[in-house]
């Protein structure tokens, strides 16, 4: 955050209008420009390596206990496209019994009767398999199939466990969603590194993104998590801003800010990434209970031993989920072919040092809003139109031109601000 209080100035107003499309105006005779010592200060900080994970990091290493789960959701992020679904079982992730294949004008009731008729027609088959098991001459061809991919299941009555509604499940494939996250991932991964990086936190981490939201700013869940980072209302509110029309969860730098302060608690709490990563699905406390539990501060003991109804499917994928991306995208272009990633966001941020109307903003600064509205997702329409300001404090991102520096446009943007009149800033006055 960079701000300076500086007196009114109107050359370096008209300044400001000026990189913003009007003339530029002459400097008075007694006044000069602001000191090229100034505008040389402080550039931005260099990009760090692009994609620079490496997986050298023991926390993510895969262990052989979750070698099938790894595998499974690579195929999900790097084969298997949201026009395809796998029917497969839910504990034996790897054991898929078909791949649905959806036509390009099928409506989603459509989608929706044929996953739910081929999760019948494998129920069938897995209790018709428990019944004729002992008889295998009596088999037809699927079950012939099922008998064979749990040929190295080895548990009572496999067939009849393995029909119940928790175990039979479809898994969309993702690929598509994850080649378009992949190219939108290069607006932020750079200033997303720089922020785990400054925090001392594996750069693995900043690819959670890929498994929450691929990269998708509009990403909303059934249970109300929200942003690239997913987070959800209660959670968001002890790490963010959440208020009014105000919700940084869809800001993707101010929720990786919160997303390193949330997952350096967990490490905190847990020990080991592992823990840490799957805590940021499942909870803290609930991951603390896990271990006491199972008397085990290993991933996999908990996977296999922890017996709880909150503990389902995404919370015992979720590490495997974020392993599979990563190495789905540091081999990118053996899923994908030749992609290139969209540039780095380039921005300055001002605090407002008073509540303002966004329109009071754009009519004397002369700011423009697509762009910025781009670089500030966590504010809402009722912001843009005006019906609610922009709070003090808030942090605006503003867009960086290539020949200028981020102390010198902020200085620029609240000599401008002090143009504005008082009456314009503030609370807004309620009246009767």
């Amino acid at each position: 955050m960079i701000v300076f209080l500086a007196s009114a100035s109107t050359w370096m107003v008209g300044e400001w209008l000026h990189a913003r499309g009007a003339a530029r105006p002459v400097a008075p005779a007694n006044e000069e420009p602001a000191p090229e010592a100034f505008e040389a200060a402080s550039a931005p900080a260099p990009a760090l390596p692009e994609t620079s994970v490496k997986g050298v990091d023991p926390g993510f290493v895969v262990v052989p206990q979750l070698r099938r789960q790894v595998e499974f959701w690579k195929r999900i992020y790097g084969q298997y496209d949201t026009r395809q679904a796998l029917v497969h079982d839910s504990r034996h992730i790897d054991l898929i019994y078909e791949v649905l294949q959806y036509g390009p004008n099928e409506s989603q009731r459509e989608i929706s009767r044929r996953t739910r008729a081929a999760k019948a027609h494998w129920r069938e088959v897995l209790m018709s398999l428990h019944r004729k098991q002992f008889d295998p001459g009596s088999w037809n061809e699927d079950e012939q199939k099922v008998a064979e991919l749990f040929k190295g299941v080895e548990e009572p009555n496999k067939f009849l466990n393995a029909a119940h509604r928790k175990r039979l499940r479809t898994q969309l494939g993702q690929k598509d969603r994850f080649r378009e996250g992949y190219i939108a991932s290069g607006r932020y991964l750079v200033h997303m590194e720089k922020v785990f990086k400054e925090a001392g936190l594996p750069l693995e981490l900043t690819r959670l993104p890929f498994v929450e939201s691929s990269f998708n700013l509009k990403a909303r869940s059934k249970v109300g998590a929200s942003g690239i980072w997913q987070f959800m209302r209660s959670t968001g509110r002890l790490y963010l801003k959440i208020k009014g029309g105000l919700d940084e969860r869809n800001d993707p730098l101010r929720a990786t800010e919160a997303a390193a302060r949330l997952l350096t608690h967990n490490y905190e709490s847990l020990g080991n990434w592992p823990l840490a990563v799957t805590a940021y699905n499942h909870g803290r406390m609930g991951l603390m209970r896990a271990v006491r539990q199972t008397g085990s501060d290993k991933l996999e003991d908990i996977l296999y031993g922890y017996k709880s109804r909150s503990f389902g499917f995404a919370s015992s994928n979720f590490f495997a989920c974020l392993l599979a991306a990563i190495d789905i995208e540091r081999n990118a272009e053996t899923y994908f072919g030749k992609l290139e990633r969209e540039p780095p966001l380039s921005y300055y941020e001002v605090e407002l040092p008073q509540a303002i109307s966004y329109l009071e903003l754009d009519r004397y600064l002369k700011l423009g809003r697509e762009q910025i509205r781009d670089l500030n997702s966590g504010l809402s329409d009722a912001h843009w139109r005006g019906r609610e300001r922009l709070p003090a404090g808030y942090r605006l991102r503003l867009p960086l031109g290539p020949d200028t520096t981020p102390e010198r446009e902020s200085r620029l943007f609240l000599v401008g601000y002090e143009q504005i009149p008082a009456v314009l800033k503030g609370p807004r006055v309620k009246t009767r």
